[in-house]
């Protein structure tokens, strides 16, 4: 049994290194290995891993597209990837979020119905709308005129894999809508009626997002500074509804029906159904709780998780803690093998995983020494007590390195913030908030009133938890490595002490060896330098890099919203890379796809010199771009082509620059159009030639004209876009013309981040989704 789980768990675990999901030529291979394996009594238990595999593959496929196979009709009669064309279509949509003020324009919903056929498994999509002239609700069926788009996330290093954890919430398309048609039902359900009540009640509150988000899993309305200080604190599982918001209900369920069942119910008179009658009522209790949070996907694993081990330990049967673990796990993984994707489900087995070893370490039930005169009920409080203490220190610090991992960063004040955080959260404020949302239902002023304590309470504990709200870290993957031995030497460094003395000299010996090992600091080569054009969406920004001097050539966009592409793709890959300076900040023009971050990313590293193509409406001086500058980066010169005078045409005064090593050559362009590539064709056209070029102006038909193209003669041409944008970039006869001049051309709306490697010998190019994480779950279902 222990040998079939770990097999099917390690099949399930695999499919993270996936480069693609089983097509039907291997699909047909693993059910004739499948078969053969059955037919040989020795290697049964083998077939776990052809049949787990082939499952994963059918329920990926039916998840994410509705149908189990590809190019298929068998469960529907319309393929999702057959209507990404361009087109307008119908769809009969259910509402599944909760929606706010802040989410009118993008929530989820399941797709009932596709151009009037009547859907027999229902995928959800990711809805954008816009401009929404209606409110909407969860439950209500509504009617659009849509686009379909595959969801597909900027890819780069060190970001958030948006396309990843998409796949992992089962959503593998994007429905742009572009008219609401009607409303096929208007009823909204109780969940939504529940939720706008508890809304209505905590309008005033300067908390209330957080409240909506520990009572109904809706984070919609935590501002963006919110956010931020909740991860910087460490403390984002508190406000994420999993399993220790389910095991806490059950437990506190588990208590209430135990105290009710004993003073009505004789446990003579129940006999062996007593224990099972209060598992299946604290289950019940721990179902409601998942019902308010919208029984979304880490909720249904946490009610799994937790039903499964109730199911065992009711049976009471003998068996070891691993295996109870990995039955979990199994189950898991088996109820929705999607869940191999999410971050929070290997956060919360690894962490359910330390509080089993932490306990096989230091067991509850020892005996105390301490004081064998004090009373049972005070030894027992104080043992809880320390136990409480010893397993939140445990786990804070042990999955330090997980976080590293996962996140690439870690807050250090969070090992204080969580010993504080944990026990006020999960013994005072979840369930003042729960009883005060169920209260909203009888009489809401005393509801209000509770609310107004947990609000005190949330406050007062950021207040004092402030000094560790800038704790948190980002680190780069050099500096990842080195904490993760660190922290491995320390650990062994902990257990050797409990050890013999020869055991611990051992220890202390390779502890050293290792620590002079990682403080040898690797060179930096000069023989390569490095282009990154990184995936901004629609904007541009570019990385230079040549021995340790930087360069990096637009910042992408800024919006209304706060967000941005420094924070959330430029800064997290120089972090990635260990780069804390920039050399050289070059803003193309002041369009805000190209200078959106111009300020921002003052407060990400360091600046030496700030340049320009034309004035930006900055609290920093930047330097004019103007033809005729020359720069040094590293082992590279810069030229500055143009402009040659700032115009009045913004896109004509981007700052041109050609990069060279004396042999290879890059050309940048910004945005300039046709008139301003004329200008230099005519003027300097012995300049231009170089072997990489960036599109101008992401590849509109109003630039890249054709003796442009054959003045710069490039090997290589990349358009910065976002994928399937709506300004349909790059214009196909613009790729057409390149294509003639027998151009390769690169989107890093397709491919991700592109990295060119130059050197005197070659030029080597590897890009996000092919080369540097190449995995089934960063291509999109296309076609």
């Amino acid at each position: 049994m222990r040998i079939a789980l770990l097999l099917s768990i390690f099949v399930f675990s695999s499919t993270l290194f996936w480069s693609q999901l089983l097509e039907s030529p291997l699909l047909l291979i693993a059910t004739i290995i499948t078969l053969v394996l059955l037919l040989v009594p020795q290697l049964r238990i083998l077939a776990v891993i052809p049949v787990t595999a082939v499952y994963f593959t059918v329920y990926a496929n039916l998840t994410l597209t509705g149908q189990p196979f590809p190019s298929t009709q068998i469960v529907n009669k319309n393929a999702l990837q057959a209507v990404v064309d361009g087109q307008d279509h119908t769809i009969d949509v259910q509402i599944v979020s909760l929606i706010s003020d802040n989410n009118r324009g993008y929530f989820k919903a399941k797709l009932i119905a596709l151009d009037a056929e009547h859907l027999n498994y229902t995928p959800l999509l990711e809805m954008r709308w816009y401009k929404p002239d209606i409110n909407l609700q969860a439950g209500q069926i509504q009617r659009f005129k849509v686009r379909f788009k595959p969801v597909y996330g900027r890819a780069n290093p060190g970001g958030f894999d948006r396309q990843k954890w998409a796949y992992s919430e089962h959503v593998a398309y994007q429905a742009t809508i572009r008219k609401h048609i009607e409303v096929v039902n208007g009823n909204r359900n109780i969940r939504a009626r529940f939720y706008e009540a508890v809304k209505h009640n905590t309008d005033n509150l300067n908390h209330q997002g957080l409240l909506l988000a520990l009572s109904f899993a809706d984070k919609s309305l935590i501002s963006f500074e919110q956010k931020q200080i909740i991860r910087n604190l460490g403390i984002s599982h508190l406000f994420a509804i999993s399993g220790l918001h389910i095991g806490l209900l059950f437990s506190a369920a588990y208590l209430l029906s135990q105290s009710i069942y004993k003073r009505l119910l004789s446990p003579r008179l129940l006999g062996w159904c007593s224990l099972r009658l209060i598992n299946v009522t604290a289950l019940m209790g721990a179902w409601g709780y998942a019902y308010l949070a919208g029984f979304s996907l880490p909720t249904q694993r946490a009610f799994l998780m937790l039903m499964v081990a109730v199911i065992v330990f009711s049976l009471k049967r003998k068996c070891f803690k691993v295996d109870i673990l990995l039955l979990v796990l199994f189950t898991v993984l088996l109820w929705d093998p999607l869940a191999v994707l999410s971050v929070s489900l290997w956060l919360s087995f690894f962490a359910v995983a330390i509080i089993l070893l932490l306990l096989w370490m230091f067991p509850f039930n020892a005996p105390d020494k301490t004081d064998n005169q004090a009373p049972l009920l005070k030894i027992k409080v104080i043992k809880y007590i320390k136990l409480l203490f010893l397993l939140q220190l445990g786990l804070t610090f042990l999955m330090l390195p997980i976080q590293l991992v996962s996140f690439s960063g870690i807050s250090l004040g969070s090992i204080i913030v969580n010993l504080i955080a944990v026990p006020l959260f999960s013994l005072i404020i979840i369930p003042l908030t729960l009883s005060a949302s169920l209260l909203t239902l009888l009489y809401s002023p005393f509801a209000l009133m509770i609310f107004q304590l947990c609000e005190t309470l949330i406050s007062m504990f950021f207040y004092v938890t402030v000094f560790a709200s800038e704790s948190y870290q980002l680190y780069s993957v050099i500096d990842q490595k080195i904490m993760i031995i660190i922290f491995a030497v320390l650990l062994v460094l902990f257990i050797s002490h409990f050890q013999g003395a020869e055991r611990r000299k051992i220890s202390y010996l390779f502890s050293v060896f290792v620590i002079c090992l990682i403080s040898l600091k690797p060179s930096v080569s000069n023989e390569h330098w490095y282009v990154d054009i990184i995936d901004v969406g629609q904007g541009l920004a570019v990385l230079v890099r040549s021995g340790n001097e930087t360069l990096l050539y637009d910042t992408g966009a800024r919006y209304a919203s706060g967000f941005n592409m420094v924070d959330s793709e430029i800064s997290p890959y120089l972090l990635s890379l260990g780069i804390k300076k920039l050399d050289h900040l070059v803003i193309s023009h002041s369009d805000n796809d190209h200078a959106g971050g111009a300020e921002l990313i003052a407060s990400k590293v360091i600046i030496e010199n700030r340049w320009a193509g034309e004035p930006l409406d900055s609290q920093y001086t930047f330097k004019q771009c103007i033809r005729g500058q020359k720069w040094l980066l590293g082992g590279l010169s810069i030229d500055v082509l143009s402009p040659q005078a700032v115009t009045a045409n913004n896109n004509n005064n981007s700052c041109v620059l050609r990069i060279s090593d004396g042999k290879r050559r890059l050309l940048l362009t910004g945005d300039i159009g046709k008139k301003q590539e004329t200008l230099l064709v005519k003027e300097i056209a012995h300049q231009l030639s170089s072997d990489i070029l960036l599109a101008p102006h992401h590849g509109s038909r109003y630039s890249s004209s054709e003796p442009f193209i054959q003045a710069v003669s490039p090997r290589w041409v990349v358009f910065s876009a976002g994928f399937m944008n709506h300004w349909g970039f790059p214009s196909e006869e613009v790729t057409a013309r390149y294509q003639k001049q027998s151009v390769k051309t690169f989107n890093s709306g397709l491919s991700g981040l592109i990295r060119f490697q130059i050197s005197a010998q070659a030029i080597k190019i590897k890009t996000f989704r092919e080369d540097l994480a190449p995995y089934w779950y960063h291509q999109a279902f296309l076609p």
